[in-house]
């Protein structure tokens, strides 16, 4: 099935309240996990970046929420069919930086219809769906969730409609060590409550794959198999 097929399938169907959206770049080497690449190749990260991919598909299914995949670029045509076929819906990215990518992803569901969001990175193998279920279950006792990464960042983020504040996104400086404790500011801000769900580990330098080595998520099948075939050893 194809992106169109795909949407106009969704279309035919009420709303969903609630859907996993989740973002990633089509898998071609050197456009994905540049930082990665650094340390083992374009090839290489592109592989790894697919099988996390195929992996968080596959575990967050079974939460039962639709899953709606936002990629980068305007058309779909690099992506594999498997994410495709593993989703229910197919989106364009919009947006210059994360956080407006992020932002619009929240505003486009919401402007729909969907009461609530459960936004994700492509980048974290621990990612299942007793984390997607926790999310859920953060979102009838606070106004959003957050799942922080080891890095100082954050790998989830859970949002009610009737509770969305855009400026969650604004003047974060992404990809430094104060994502997650600004953006933690930004709630205050907005008089919104949050709950922190378990700590996850997000794969984007050589240093967080080795350190990943040492802990490998047993459910990340695919992903621990490209690991091994990578052959990776610490420098």
């Amino acid at each position: 099935m194809n992106e169109d097929e795909k949407n106009r399938g969704a279309g035919m169907n009420r709303v969903p309240e609630t859907v996993v959206a989740l973002m990633v770049r089509p898998p071609v080497p050197g456009q994905v996990k540049t930082r990665l690449a650094a340390g083992i190749g374009a090839s290489g990260a592109c592989r790894l970046y697919r099988a996390m991919v195929a992996d968080i598909l596959g575990n967050i299914r079974g939460a039962g929420v639709p899953i709606h995949l936002f990629h980068a670029g305007t058309e779909n045509h690099s992506l594999p069919q498997a994410w495709l076929d593993g989703v229910d819906r197919v989106r364009p990215q919009r947006g210059n930086d994360i956080g407006e990518r992020m932002a619009a992803v929240f505003a486009d569901c919401f402007a729909e219809g969907i009461e609530q969001v459960i936004l994700a990175g492509s980048d974290l193998p621990e990612l299942d769906a007793g984390i997607i279920r926790q999310a859920l279950a953060a979102l009838t006792t606070h106004d959003a969730a957050l799942a922080p990464t080891i890095d100082g960042g954050y790998g989830l983020i859970a949002l009610q409609r009737d509770r969305y504040c855009p400026e969650l996104f604004s003047d974060i400086p992404w990809s430094t060590n104060q994502v997650l404790a600004l953006t933690r500011q930004r709630f205050e801000e907005c008089t919104l409550s949050v709950c922190l769900l378990p700590l996850l580990r997000d794969i984007d330098t050589l240093d967080d794959l080795l350190a990943y080595q040492q802990h490998p998520c047993p459910a990340a099948t695919a992903t621990n198999e490209a690991m091994a075939c990578l052959l990776i050893k610490s420098p």
